[in-house]
């Protein structure tokens, strides 16, 4: 019997999006598969909608009727999550047939992360919905790859997990593509609800594994499409700037993670 996997996704009313993203994860998802969507405080609409929808695979909807952020949503994918292997993935992805199959054959040893590729896809979603009411998912898919392009800091971020153990592998973990053994998650007990707002729970959460002596796997054939969409630019470097503030006071005399912080708090003014 082969390894099960829970796959973890948080969503916050975003339905069009979310759909896209559960329609590429039916065709691949098999027994031996789970799906976890973890409402943060969405709309009695938006949980309406999503009732409409049917996908033939085993979907297991949680529903936070409070707004809890990123860090406790996927808390309460993980407390639910049956699986040997968690993947996180998010809630605007994208993709290919073979995602959940390449992210499982490299949990066959070792416990380790893995970190996907991230391809950002300059389409909406509603130009997809269209595509989809007429054609097969391989070609909307293939339209998506036709029309994205590698995002700048994301690739910078792979510098850093060259080597399974590189010291700053930790600044590679971004939670909207990667991989962990539950085991692993289990002992680190999962992820800090301190974080609130955007940024940082996941780098406090690779920087632990880290800590544990953890390999990280970067792996460029696991591939996903990021739906782009809008940010308010202010709020989201003020929260980012906070939650920096919050990673510091965690881990006061650490010059290797202090380094990291110097980093970050950097490209959050320069955000600005």
């Amino acid at each position: 019997m082969g390894k099960k996997v829970s796959i973890i996704i948080p969503t916050k009313d975003k339905n069009s999006r979310l759909y896209l993203t559960l329609k590429c994860l039916e065709p691949q998802a098999d027994q031996d598969t789970e799906v976890l969507v973890v409402f943060d405080g969405c709309t009695k609409e938006t949980i309406d909608e999503f009732n409409t929808f049917t996908f033939n695979m085993d979907l297991k909807p949680i529903i936070s009727m409070k707004n809890v952020g990123r860090a406790a949503a996927r808390n309460l994918g993980i407390e639910q999550a049956t699986g040997d292997v968690i993947i996180f993935l998010d809630d605007d992805r994208l993709t290919k047939g073979d995602f959940i199959k390449r992210h499982l054959s490299r949990h066959n040893g070792e416990p380790c992360v893995v970190l996907g590729e991230r391809m950002d896809a300059k389409v909406t979603e509603f130009e997809l919905l269209d595509l989809m009411k007429e054609n097969k998912l391989e070609t909307v898919l293939s339209f998506v790859a036709d029309h994205s392009k590698k995002e700048f800091y994301y690739n910078i971020k792979k510098v850093f997990v060259r080597k399974p153990r590189a010291k700053y592998r930790f600044m590679a973990f971004i939670t909207g593509n990667v991989s962990i053994d539950r085991s692993l998650i289990s002992e680190i007990h999962g992820f800090d609800e301190g974080f609130k707002g955007w940024g940082y729970e996941d780098t406090d959460i690779g920087y632990r594994l880290a800590q544990l002596g953890t390999p990280y796997y970067q792996d460029n054939s696991i591939i996903c499409y990021h739906l782009l969409h809008a940010h308010v630019k202010a709020q989201k470097a003020k929260e980012e700037l906070k939650n920096l503030k919050y990673l510091k006071h965690k881990f006061p005399d650490d010059k290797v993670l202090g380094s990291a912080i110097r980093f970050y708090t950097l490209k959050a003014r320069l955000e600005l």
